[in-house]
């Protein structure tokens, strides 16, 4: 069987990573108890949790249940008389479609792990719903104003979409201090000629050709398809979202990624400009909290635009399937060591997470339709 170099990663234990400097290997494995990213200590967690009603919304390609959690009462407004959004607006109508009037507790919905080993916001996720539950983070921190402000929403959440992946690589727990390298072969996978897998190149083939891979990255569910671009919702994850998005009719969507930490993105392509000047109005405040903390990662968007040529992306397919506001997130994996911990890593991820809903209270994650 064709191998990459031992230098990036084990065959035989892919947990085992290069690390970023020098030629030891990082037992990704290992965590804080705290730290649940593993499909099953997941499920467990959420089903303890008082108040919290777990829900099976669909099955993978693989079979594996995709699981959300939700809290609070859901309120649906009045007066909805459209079930698609582009209708409501044609009629110069929006209430046709979202219902009349202002919702009392807005819908809060995280969508982790669209790509399986992308887990650092799933972790703050968790830790963001035990702070609204029992007022505490899972390290026993208690966070005041988080858990004031969680409660005033309605709040869903999705721990891994892309099941099937984070299943694939469940013993990959972190990716602290792990090359470069190495994290995007986990994601990205290699084929049977031994040649890694590349980002952005990688793409060019919607699903993977499954008869010419050898490791299946994490990217994919078990039929080869990069969920983020199913835009057909010709697999059945994306077929659970969307009705789950129908069903929920959140007010937010956030739409969690994992990269170096470059935090909220720029805005979508395809939502209109008042949305789009939503979105970076909430990347500028993400990012000044985290500065004002000195957390080691507080970008703020700088584009206008998502990375490549305007195309129809999974966060504007989310605006005009339930008419959220889509953010996509990234949140740092700590590869390079930067972050270096993973104390470090879910606080920003908590103070991302704080600050969003902070500001969606005070003046509405949707902005107001003229």
């Amino acid at each position: 069987m064709p191998k990459t170099p031992q230098t990036l990663l084990d065959d035989r234990r892919p947990w085992m990573l290069k690390a970023w400097k020098g030629r030891r290997h990082v037992d990704t494995s290992k965590a804080p108890e705290w730290w649940l990213s593993a499909p099953g200590e997941v499920e467990a967690f959420l089903r303890s949790l008082k108040g919290v009603t777990v829900h099976e919304i669909g099955h993978s390609a693989g079979g594996r249940p995709i699981l959300a959690a939700t809290w609070g009462e859901r309120q649906d407004l009045p007066g909805r008389t459209s079930l698609s959004l582009a209708s409501a607006m044609a009629a110069g109508s929006p209430e046709a479609f979202y219902g009349k009037g202002t919702r009392d507790r807005q819908g809060f919905l995280f969508l982790g792990a669209i790509h399986g080993t992308e887990i650092e916001g799933t972790v703050a996720a968790l830790n963001f719903l035990n702070v609204v539950v029992t007022g505490k983070d899972l390290r026993g921190r208690r966070r005041r104003r988080l858990a004031e402000e969680g409660r005033r929403l309605r709040i869903a959440i999705v721990p891994f979409l892309n099941v099937d992946g984070r299943a694939r690589f469940s013993r990959c727990r972190h990716f602290i201090g792990v090359h470069p390298d190495g994290f995007e072969l986990v994601n990205m996978g290699r084929r049977k000629d031994g040649a890694a897998l590349k980002w952005p190149q990688c793409k060019a083939y919607c699903p993977i050709p499954l008869e010419e891979t050898d490791l299946l990255g994490s990217f994919y569910n078990d039929a080869g398809w990069e969920l983020a671009y199913d835009m057909g919702f010709t697999q059945p994850e994306m077929v659970a979202l969307r009705d789950f998005l129908r069903e929920e009719m959140p007010d937010v969507v956030i739409n969690s990624h994992t990269d170096n930490g470059s935090l909220v993105q720029p805005p979508g392509s395809f939502v209109p400009e008042h949305f789009r000047q939503r979105q970076a109005q909430f990347g500028s405040v993400v990012g000044m909290r985290c500065r004002r903390e000195r957390m080691k990662k507080h970008r703020i968007p700088t584009r206008t635009q998502p990375y490549g040529r305007p195309r129809m992306a999974e966060a504007d397919m989310i605006y005009h399937l339930c008419g959220a506001l889509p953010l996509v997130v990234e949140f740092p994996c700590g590869y390079q060591n930067e972050p270096d911990n993973p104390d470090d890593i879910l606080d920003i991820g908590m103070l991302v997470l704080e600050e969003v809903i902070a500001f969606g209270n005070a003046y509405g994650f949707r902005p107001p339709e003229t």
